[in-house]
């Protein structure tokens, strides 16, 4: 396990490898990544009984986001397994959290399923819109559907990861640099027109970003609302990392300054935790390119 804490100041106050194997350049690439980190952040590797043991040596009060059911019912199960108080841990997951705050906020947490996404999609591209007509773009709503999520789920729509994927696209051989810039570009359009033609949040993941937005515009207000008693933020049970739970996160280190802890999966814990530092590192999460 890993164990890296960021202190008040900036300073890496606590290194700590408890046994899971590390590639070789870890060690050395440590102070580098860690000092682009937040305050206040920890992150961990495999260490799945931290939680547990929060609960037995601390009164403080623990929103637990595990995007994954499964992880929500291991965390209790272990709890009734070791005879603790449920109430140290409050589970939950981010779209609900996302919910939560956009309600106390007054905003409606309505999001548009799939299957009006597909549609509504069918219907912009009959309209002929000229910046989806490129040849590269499929037809198939359902293809193109998949080419916004993927774009959403690397830059989250945010101007400054849009032109870091902008300055990928150019980069590459040619005809690849002018296809991969125009699925960009209809990715882009598709996920604005369709915020033009309804009030819903598009998508889950624009969900969170709305209540990103929220918490940034009110400086933390509508969290410590929705949630006054809570001393800790953790987000567990990750094997990749979704731009969204990393703004949300960024969001709430950036105002309501309460511990924030991301817990890795051993097996790609190791390779992530090099990149969080990157993904933190844009203004004002949340916001979106349109």
């Amino acid at each position: 396990m890993l164990c890296v804490t960021i202190g008040d100041d900036g300073s890496v106050t606590d290194i700590v490898d408890l046994g899971h194997a590390t590639p070789p350049t870890h060690t050395s690439m440590n102070q580098s990544f860690q000092q682009q980190l937040p305050k206040h952040l920890t992150l961990h590797i495999g260490d799945g009984d931290m939680l547990i043991k929060r609960v037995t040596d601390t009164t403080q009060l623990e929103l637990v986001l595990a995007p994954v059911e499964l992880h929500r019912r291991n965390i209790q199960r272990r709890l009734r397994e070791a005879q603790l108080p449920k109430d140290g841990l409050q589970c939950t997951d981010p779209t609900a959290v996302a919910t939560q705050l956009l309600t106390v906020d007054g905003q409606s947490p309505a999001t548009l399923d799939r299957i009006d996404r597909l549609s509504m999609i069918r219907s912009i591209r009959s309209d002929d819109e000229p910046s989806i007509a490129s040849p590269t773009v499929p037809a198939d709503p359902q293809e193109i559907e998949q080419i916004r999520t993927e774009v959403e789920s690397v830059t989250g729509f945010h101007p400054e990861r849009l032109a870091v994927l902008d300055t990928v696209a150019d980069g590459l051989t040619p005809p690849f640099d002018a296809d991969t810039a125009d699925l960009v570009k209809a990715a882009t359009t598709i996920e604005r027109t369709l915020g033009q033609r309804t009030s819903k949040a598009v998508s889950e993941v624009e969900l969170i970003r709305r209540a990103t937005r929220q918490i940034l515009t009110t400086d933390g207000e509508i969290f410590k609302q929705a949630y006054p008693d809570i001393d800790r933020v953790s987000l567990v049970g990750i094997s990749s990392v979704a731009i969204s739970y990393i703004d949300l996160l960024h969001a709430l280190l950036a105002t309501v300054g309460v511990p924030v802890d991301i817990h890795f999966r051993v097996g790609t814990g190791s390779y992530l935790v090099e990149r969080v530092s990157k993904l933190f590192n844009v203004a004002e999460p949340g916001t979106v390119v349109f």
